[in-house]
Protein backbone atom coordinates (compact mmCIF):
# COMPACT_ATOMS: atom_id res chain seq x y z
CA UNK A 1 0.00 0.00 0.00
CA UNK A 2 1.78 3.63 -1.00
CA UNK A 3 1.99 5.56 1.60
CA UNK A 4 2.51 9.43 2.27
CA UNK A 5 4.54 10.65 5.04
CA UNK A 6 4.30 13.85 6.11
CA UNK A 7 6.53 15.73 8.15
CA UNK A 8 6.11 19.18 9.50
CA UNK A 9 8.00 21.73 10.75
CA UNK A 10 7.11 25.51 12.44
CA UNK A 11 10.20 26.39 14.62
CA UNK A 12 9.32 28.73 18.13
CA UNK A 13 11.59 31.09 16.63
CA UNK A 14 10.01 31.69 13.09
CA UNK A 15 6.77 33.07 12.04
CA UNK A 16 3.67 30.60 13.55
CA UNK A 17 2.68 28.34 10.36
CA UNK A 18 -1.07 26.27 10.85
CA UNK A 19 0.56 22.50 10.02
CA UNK A 20 -1.93 20.87 12.37
CA UNK A 21 -4.52 22.42 10.07
CA UNK A 22 -2.38 21.18 6.83
CA UNK A 23 -2.09 18.07 8.06
CA UNK A 24 -5.45 17.64 9.14
CA UNK A 25 -6.88 18.74 5.21
CA UNK A 26 -4.64 16.16 4.15
CA UNK A 27 -6.22 13.40 5.89
CA UNK A 28 -9.54 14.46 5.08
CA UNK A 29 -8.39 14.46 1.39
CA UNK A 30 -8.31 10.70 1.86
CA UNK A 31 -11.40 9.90 3.71
CA UNK A 32 -12.76 11.43 0.85
CA UNK A 33 -11.41 9.44 -1.56
CA UNK A 34 -12.86 6.35 -3.10
CA UNK A 35 -9.68 5.00 -2.55
CA UNK A 36 -9.16 5.59 0.87
CA UNK A 37 -8.18 1.96 1.72
CA UNK A 38 -5.75 1.88 -1.05
CA UNK A 39 -3.45 4.93 0.72
CA UNK A 40 -1.80 5.30 3.80
CA UNK A 41 -0.99 8.75 5.94
CA UNK A 42 1.96 8.97 8.48
CA UNK A 43 2.50 12.14 10.10
CA UNK A 44 4.43 13.94 12.13
CA UNK A 45 4.25 17.37 13.46
CA UNK A 46 7.24 19.35 15.01
CA UNK A 47 9.29 17.01 13.09
CA UNK A 48 13.10 16.58 13.70
CA UNK A 49 15.75 15.86 10.96
CA UNK A 50 15.88 12.30 13.06
CA UNK A 51 11.77 12.13 12.57
CA UNK A 52 12.43 12.31 8.81
CA UNK A 53 15.15 9.82 8.67
CA UNK A 54 13.19 7.30 10.74
CA UNK A 55 9.97 7.43 9.35
CA UNK A 56 11.56 6.83 6.38
CA UNK A 57 13.20 3.61 7.60
CA UNK A 58 9.82 2.56 9.06
CA UNK A 59 7.11 2.93 6.73
CA UNK A 60 9.31 3.41 3.38
CA UNK A 61 6.89 5.81 1.82
CA UNK A 62 5.74 6.33 -1.82
CA UNK A 63 5.30 10.61 -1.09
CA UNK A 64 7.23 12.42 1.55
CA UNK A 65 5.53 15.76 2.36
CA UNK A 66 7.35 18.70 3.72
CA UNK A 67 5.34 20.98 5.56
CA UNK A 68 7.19 24.67 6.99
CA UNK A 69 9.79 27.54 6.21
CA UNK A 70 12.28 27.23 3.21
CA UNK A 71 14.97 29.45 2.72
CA UNK A 72 15.96 31.14 -0.83
CA UNK A 73 19.14 30.41 -0.36
CA UNK A 74 19.15 28.38 3.21
CA UNK A 75 17.81 24.40 3.57
CA UNK A 76 14.57 23.85 4.95
CA UNK A 77 13.72 24.25 8.51
CA UNK A 78 12.98 21.63 10.36
CA UNK A 79 13.31 21.73 14.65
CA UNK A 80 15.91 21.00 17.20
CA UNK A 81 14.96 19.21 20.64
CA UNK A 82 13.95 22.79 21.99
CA UNK A 83 11.78 23.38 19.08
CA UNK A 84 13.82 26.00 17.60
CA UNK A 85 15.02 26.38 14.12
CA UNK A 86 17.52 23.77 12.73
CA UNK A 87 18.44 24.63 8.97
CA UNK A 88 19.69 21.73 7.27
CA UNK A 89 21.24 21.88 4.23
CA UNK A 90 19.79 20.00 0.45
CA UNK A 91 22.84 18.48 -0.04
CA UNK A 92 22.27 15.57 2.79
CA UNK A 93 18.78 15.46 2.64
CA UNK A 94 19.69 14.15 -1.13
CA UNK A 95 22.09 11.54 0.53
CA UNK A 96 19.50 10.63 2.61
CA UNK A 97 16.53 10.19 -0.08
CA UNK A 98 19.06 8.57 -2.15
CA UNK A 99 18.64 5.66 0.24
CA UNK A 100 15.36 5.32 -0.38
CA UNK A 101 14.94 5.82 -3.93
CA UNK A 102 13.59 2.20 -4.32
CA UNK A 103 10.52 3.04 -2.96
CA UNK A 104 10.23 7.18 -2.58
CA UNK A 105 8.42 8.58 -6.19
CA UNK A 106 7.68 12.20 -5.05
CA UNK A 107 8.96 14.69 -2.67
CA UNK A 108 7.03 17.53 -2.10
CA UNK A 109 8.23 21.15 -0.90
CA UNK A 110 5.81 23.15 0.30
CA UNK A 111 7.73 25.72 1.87
CA UNK A 112 8.23 29.18 0.40
CA UNK A 113 11.58 29.67 -1.99
CA UNK A 114 12.39 25.09 -1.96
CA UNK A 115 12.99 25.49 -5.79
CA UNK A 116 16.52 25.46 -5.47
CA UNK A 117 16.45 22.55 -2.72
CA UNK A 118 14.23 20.74 -5.05
CA UNK A 119 16.93 21.33 -7.59
CA UNK A 120 19.12 18.71 -5.37
CA UNK A 121 16.63 16.10 -4.45
CA UNK A 122 15.43 15.90 -7.77
CA UNK A 123 18.90 14.17 -8.60
CA UNK A 124 17.95 11.36 -6.60
CA UNK A 125 13.82 10.97 -6.91
CA UNK A 126 11.76 10.67 -9.83
CA UNK A 127 9.37 13.96 -9.28
CA UNK A 128 9.82 16.72 -6.83
CA UNK A 129 7.19 19.51 -6.21
CA UNK A 130 9.01 22.73 -4.77
CA UNK A 131 7.70 26.43 -4.58
CA UNK A 132 9.63 29.23 -6.94
CA UNK A 133 8.65 32.07 -4.24
CA UNK A 134 7.16 33.09 -0.98
CA UNK A 135 3.21 31.13 -0.61
CA UNK A 136 1.08 32.43 1.77
CA UNK A 137 0.27 29.72 4.61
CA UNK A 138 -3.57 28.98 3.29
CA UNK A 139 -2.78 29.48 -0.05
CA UNK A 140 -0.03 26.26 0.23
CA UNK A 141 -2.72 24.69 2.23
CA UNK A 142 -5.39 24.45 -0.53
CA UNK A 143 -2.49 23.47 -3.21
CA UNK A 144 -1.41 20.58 -0.97
CA UNK A 145 -5.17 19.40 -0.47
CA UNK A 146 -6.10 19.89 -4.44
CA UNK A 147 -2.57 17.79 -5.44
CA UNK A 148 -4.03 14.63 -2.75
CA UNK A 149 -7.55 14.74 -4.06
CA UNK A 150 -5.76 14.20 -7.50
CA UNK A 151 -3.53 11.85 -5.78
CA UNK A 152 -5.35 9.84 -3.89
CA UNK A 153 -8.08 9.42 -7.21
CA UNK A 154 -4.83 7.32 -8.96
CA UNK A 155 -3.93 10.64 -11.07
CA UNK A 156 -0.46 10.38 -11.91
CA UNK A 157 2.07 13.43 -9.84
CA UNK A 158 2.19 15.46 -13.26
CA UNK A 159 -1.14 15.89 -13.24
CA UNK A 160 -2.35 16.13 -9.95
CA UNK A 161 0.10 19.35 -9.82
CA UNK A 162 -1.66 20.94 -12.86
CA UNK A 163 -5.32 19.93 -10.48
CA UNK A 164 -3.50 21.78 -7.89
CA UNK A 165 -2.37 24.86 -9.74
CA UNK A 166 -5.91 25.21 -10.87
CA UNK A 167 -7.89 25.27 -8.30
CA UNK A 168 -5.32 28.27 -7.16
CA UNK A 169 -5.83 29.87 -10.43
CA UNK A 170 -9.90 29.16 -10.02
CA UNK A 171 -10.17 31.42 -6.87
CA UNK A 172 -8.01 34.09 -8.53
CA UNK A 173 -4.88 33.46 -6.18
CA UNK A 174 -1.86 35.18 -7.64
CA UNK A 175 0.49 32.23 -6.12
CA UNK A 176 -0.86 29.69 -8.72
CA UNK A 177 2.23 30.24 -10.60
CA UNK A 178 4.67 29.58 -7.52
CA UNK A 179 4.48 26.10 -7.37
CA UNK A 180 6.95 24.02 -10.13
CA UNK A 181 7.19 20.35 -11.18
CA UNK A 182 10.44 18.80 -11.44
CA UNK A 183 11.50 15.47 -13.00
CA UNK A 184 15.04 13.61 -11.93
CA UNK A 185 18.01 13.67 -14.66
CA UNK A 186 16.92 10.13 -15.97
CA UNK A 187 13.66 11.74 -17.04
CA UNK A 188 14.72 14.50 -18.77
CA UNK A 189 15.30 17.05 -16.00
CA UNK A 190 12.43 19.20 -17.06
CA UNK A 191 10.80 21.81 -15.02
CA UNK A 192 7.15 23.27 -15.21
CA UNK A 193 5.26 25.62 -13.46
CA UNK A 194 1.83 26.68 -14.36
CA UNK A 195 1.45 27.39 -17.33
CA UNK A 196 -1.64 28.62 -19.73
CA UNK A 197 0.33 26.99 -22.69
CA UNK A 198 0.72 24.15 -21.72
CA UNK A 199 -2.61 22.79 -23.14
CA UNK A 200 -2.15 24.31 -26.46
CA UNK A 201 1.32 22.68 -26.50
CA UNK A 202 -0.61 19.38 -25.72
CA UNK A 203 -2.84 19.90 -28.34
CA UNK A 204 -0.53 20.86 -31.20
CA UNK A 205 1.78 18.06 -30.42
CA UNK A 206 -0.93 15.56 -30.36
CA UNK A 207 -2.28 16.77 -33.78
CA UNK A 208 1.34 16.66 -35.26
CA UNK A 209 1.82 13.01 -34.19
CA UNK A 210 -1.47 11.76 -35.23
CA UNK A 211 -0.59 13.58 -39.09
CA UNK A 212 0.68 11.75 -41.60
CA UNK A 213 4.87 12.11 -41.98
CA UNK A 214 4.22 13.74 -45.74
CA UNK A 215 1.50 16.32 -43.91
CA UNK A 216 3.32 17.46 -40.86
CA UNK A 217 4.80 21.03 -42.24
CA UNK A 218 2.01 23.26 -41.54
CA UNK A 219 3.14 22.07 -37.83
CA UNK A 220 6.50 23.12 -38.12
CA UNK A 221 7.87 26.80 -37.83
CA UNK A 222 9.66 26.20 -41.67
CA UNK A 223 6.49 25.41 -43.27
CA UNK A 224 6.31 24.06 -47.13
CA UNK A 225 9.57 24.25 -47.51
CA UNK A 226 10.53 20.85 -45.63
CA UNK A 227 7.64 18.89 -48.21
CA UNK A 228 10.56 17.42 -49.86
CA UNK A 229 12.67 17.01 -46.89
CA UNK A 230 10.06 15.17 -44.04
CA UNK A 231 9.29 11.78 -46.27
CA UNK A 232 12.67 11.63 -47.29
CA UNK A 233 13.87 11.59 -43.59
CA UNK A 234 11.32 9.28 -42.36
CA UNK A 235 11.56 6.94 -45.18
CA UNK A 236 10.10 3.71 -45.07
CA UNK A 237 9.10 4.03 -41.32
CA UNK A 238 5.56 3.38 -40.46
CA UNK A 239 3.20 6.10 -39.07
CA UNK A 240 1.49 5.00 -35.77
CA UNK A 241 -1.13 7.78 -34.33
CA UNK A 242 -1.37 8.39 -30.22
CA UNK A 243 -3.56 7.99 -27.85
CA UNK A 244 -2.24 11.25 -25.67
CA UNK A 245 0.16 13.78 -25.24
CA UNK A 246 1.44 15.06 -21.77
CA UNK A 247 3.90 17.83 -21.07
CA UNK A 248 6.10 17.24 -18.36
CA UNK A 249 8.64 19.89 -18.46
CA UNK A 250 9.88 23.16 -20.19
CA UNK A 251 13.08 24.38 -20.79
CA UNK A 252 13.49 27.87 -22.22
CA UNK A 253 16.59 28.53 -24.50
CA UNK A 254 15.85 31.52 -25.83
CA UNK A 255 12.67 34.54 -25.92
CA UNK A 256 10.51 31.87 -28.27
CA UNK A 257 12.14 29.02 -27.72
CA UNK A 258 11.73 25.89 -25.39
CA UNK A 259 12.39 22.53 -25.08
CA UNK A 260 9.50 20.22 -23.95
CA UNK A 261 9.25 16.98 -22.65
CA UNK A 262 6.44 15.58 -23.38
CA UNK A 263 5.19 11.94 -22.48
CA UNK A 264 3.57 10.07 -25.71
CA UNK A 265 1.13 6.95 -24.54
CA UNK A 266 0.20 5.27 -28.06
CA UNK A 267 -1.82 1.96 -26.87
CA UNK A 268 0.15 -0.06 -23.94
CA UNK A 269 3.20 1.50 -25.13
CA UNK A 270 4.69 4.72 -23.34
CA UNK A 271 7.71 7.05 -24.26
CA UNK A 272 9.17 10.39 -22.58
CA UNK A 273 10.60 12.46 -25.90
CA UNK A 274 11.89 16.16 -26.32
CA UNK A 275 10.90 18.51 -28.75
CA UNK A 276 11.81 21.85 -29.20
CA UNK A 277 8.89 24.68 -29.73
CA UNK A 278 8.56 28.13 -30.50
CA UNK A 279 6.14 30.08 -29.01
CA UNK A 280 5.21 33.08 -31.12
CA UNK A 281 1.84 35.30 -29.98
CA UNK A 282 0.29 32.13 -28.24
CA UNK A 283 1.19 30.64 -31.50
CA UNK A 284 2.72 27.13 -30.96
CA UNK A 285 5.11 25.84 -33.95
CA UNK A 286 7.95 22.54 -34.02
CA UNK A 287 11.19 23.50 -35.13
CA UNK A 288 11.21 20.33 -36.85
CA UNK A 289 15.12 20.19 -37.79
CA UNK A 290 15.87 20.48 -34.25
CA UNK A 291 13.64 18.10 -32.76
CA UNK A 292 14.77 15.09 -35.17
CA UNK A 293 18.44 15.64 -34.47
CA UNK A 294 18.47 16.60 -38.34
CA UNK A 295 22.51 16.72 -40.21
CA UNK A 296 22.87 18.90 -42.75
CA UNK A 297 23.50 15.53 -44.77
CA UNK A 298 22.74 12.05 -43.85
CA UNK A 299 25.42 10.12 -41.60
CA UNK A 300 26.18 7.16 -43.87
CA UNK A 301 26.72 9.77 -46.53
CA UNK A 302 28.95 11.87 -44.32
CA UNK A 303 30.76 8.57 -43.46
CA UNK A 304 31.65 8.39 -47.50
CA UNK A 305 32.28 12.30 -48.02
CA UNK A 306 35.94 12.77 -48.81
CA UNK A 307 38.28 15.10 -46.53
CA UNK A 308 37.55 18.61 -45.06
CA UNK A 309 33.71 19.08 -46.20
CA UNK A 310 32.39 20.64 -43.37
CA UNK A 311 29.27 19.21 -41.94
CA UNK A 312 26.48 20.53 -39.67
CA UNK A 313 25.86 17.84 -37.28
CA UNK A 314 23.37 17.74 -34.33
CA UNK A 315 24.98 15.53 -31.28
CA UNK A 316 24.63 14.41 -27.87
CA UNK A 317 28.41 15.66 -26.54
CA UNK A 318 30.19 14.63 -23.57
CA UNK A 319 33.73 14.43 -22.72
CA UNK A 320 36.29 11.09 -23.38
CA UNK A 321 39.11 9.20 -23.72
CA UNK A 322 39.57 7.65 -26.95
CA UNK A 323 42.91 8.51 -28.62
CA UNK A 324 43.32 6.16 -31.93
CA UNK A 325 44.69 5.74 -35.11
CA UNK A 326 46.06 9.34 -36.12
CA UNK A 327 45.14 11.04 -32.67
CA UNK A 328 46.87 8.31 -30.84
CA UNK A 329 49.80 10.04 -29.87
CA UNK A 330 47.86 13.39 -29.50
CA UNK A 331 46.83 13.58 -25.93
CA UNK A 332 48.39 16.77 -25.61
CA UNK A 333 47.16 18.31 -28.69
CA UNK A 334 43.60 17.14 -28.89
CA UNK A 335 40.77 16.70 -26.53
CA UNK A 336 38.23 13.68 -27.45
CA UNK A 337 34.53 13.98 -27.20
CA UNK A 338 32.35 11.51 -27.90
CA UNK A 339 29.33 12.22 -30.55
CA UNK A 340 25.87 10.34 -30.66
CA UNK A 341 23.04 11.08 -33.12
CA UNK A 342 19.74 10.79 -32.59
CA UNK A 343 19.70 7.35 -34.00
CA UNK A 344 22.30 6.15 -31.59
CA UNK A 345 25.23 6.40 -34.15
CA UNK A 346 28.78 7.47 -32.13
CA UNK A 347 31.59 9.43 -33.76
CA UNK A 348 34.50 10.42 -31.35
CA UNK A 349 35.31 13.99 -32.54
CA UNK A 350 38.42 15.74 -31.35
CA UNK A 351 39.15 19.40 -30.63
CA UNK A 352 42.14 21.62 -31.03
CA UNK A 353 43.26 22.75 -27.98
CA UNK A 354 45.26 25.69 -29.72
CA UNK A 355 41.84 26.30 -31.67
CA UNK A 356 39.22 29.32 -29.94
CA UNK A 357 36.21 26.65 -31.03
CA UNK A 358 38.37 24.40 -27.62
CA UNK A 359 37.15 26.56 -25.07
CA UNK A 360 33.81 27.22 -26.66
CA UNK A 361 32.95 23.62 -26.17
CA UNK A 362 34.56 22.68 -23.02
CA UNK A 363 32.90 25.69 -21.48
CA UNK A 364 29.86 23.28 -22.00
CA UNK A 365 30.83 19.77 -21.23
CA UNK A 366 33.10 20.86 -18.22
CA UNK A 367 30.48 19.59 -16.09
CA UNK A 368 30.86 16.19 -17.07
CA UNK A 369 27.40 15.50 -17.96
CA UNK A 370 26.45 14.91 -21.98
CA UNK A 371 25.01 18.45 -23.56
CA UNK A 372 22.66 18.66 -26.99
CA UNK A 373 24.55 20.30 -28.70
CA UNK A 374 25.46 21.62 -32.52
CA UNK A 375 28.76 21.72 -34.32
CA UNK A 376 30.26 21.46 -37.67
CA UNK A 377 32.93 18.95 -38.15
CA UNK A 378 34.98 17.87 -41.04
CA UNK A 379 36.47 14.43 -41.62
CA UNK A 380 40.62 15.59 -41.76
CA UNK A 381 41.86 11.94 -41.63
CA UNK A 382 41.56 8.62 -43.24
CA UNK A 383 39.11 7.29 -40.13
CA UNK A 384 35.54 9.42 -41.48
CA UNK A 385 34.34 8.51 -37.89
CA UNK A 386 37.08 10.48 -36.21
CA UNK A 387 36.20 14.20 -37.37
CA UNK A 388 37.87 17.01 -36.11
CA UNK A 389 35.34 19.76 -34.29
CA UNK A 390 35.43 23.19 -36.19
CA UNK A 391 33.07 25.16 -35.00
CA UNK A 392 30.70 25.52 -32.04
CA UNK A 393 27.31 26.57 -34.16
CA UNK A 394 24.89 26.18 -31.16
CA UNK A 395 24.70 24.89 -27.38
CA UNK A 396 21.44 23.09 -28.12
CA UNK A 397 19.97 21.58 -31.31
CA UNK A 398 18.32 24.95 -32.77
CA UNK A 399 20.41 26.30 -35.36
CA UNK A 400 19.77 28.54 -37.25
CA UNK A 401 22.49 29.37 -40.31
CA UNK A 402 20.86 32.59 -41.76
CA UNK A 403 21.79 34.58 -38.54
CA UNK A 404 25.33 33.16 -39.04
CA UNK A 405 25.24 34.84 -42.65
CA UNK A 406 23.44 38.40 -41.63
Amino acid sequence: MPIVLIVAASPLDQDRLRLGAEVRDIKKALKRSRNREHWSIESNEAATVDDLRRGLLDFRPTVVHFAGHGGDSGGLCFEDPAGNTHSTDTQPLGKLFHHFKETLKCVVLNACYSEKQGEVIRQEIDYVIGMRSAVDDSTARKFAVAFYDAVFADTNFRTAFDLACTALDLESIPDADAPIFMTSPHLGAASLSYDTNVPEIERVLYAYLNTRFSDRCPFTTSGDSLSPIIPKHYGERVHRSVDKVQVLGKTPIGEEHWRVSAKIVAGQDKETVEYYIRIRERTVLLEWEATVGLWSMPVKTYLAMPPSTPIVARVFAGLCDYYNCDFSDSKDDFQCVQLTTKGGERLWGYLARSKPVYNDVIGILSDGNTHSITLEIRNVTKDSNMPLITKLLSPSWLYFPEEETA
